[in-house]
């Protein structure tokens, strides 16, 4: 099983809102299974695969965990790779891109007063 992982200077709590929030925006279909992982279906360049995605905190980062479970008929190994390191890299930029958007917030505000 192909898989990726990323370790996110970020709270658990904040990682997965911007996984749900990523799997939302691609229109994924997915659940949370029992042991905590959240089993997706998705479609990534243009192949529908399954996944197996999980975020755990291990200070002072938290880790996001992307595994291919399903593959799409006849994807590569590469493929899923670069399947499940698109998720990864999704949500890595959702992130960042909120924590400029907040100091950008942030300095504008300060500077009115």
């Amino acid at each position: 099983m192909k898989m990726t992982q990323r370790f996110l200077p970020y709270t658990k709590q904040l990682v997965l809102y911007a996984l749900y929030d990523v799997l939302d925006a691609e229109e994924s279909e997915y659940d949370k299974a029992e042991d905590g992982e959240i089993a997706a279906s998705a479609t990534v360049y243009g192949n529908r695969s399954g996944f197996l995605l999980s975020v755990s905190e291990v200070p002072p980062v938290t880790v996001l965990t992307v595994r291919i479970s399903d593959p799409c008929e006849g994807l590569s190994g590469q493929g899923q790779l670069r399947a499940a390191d698109y998720l990864a890299d999704r949500v890595e930029q959702l992130l960042e891109n909120e924590l400029k958007l907040s100091a950008l917030m942030k300095a504008k505000g300060g500077n009115s007063a």
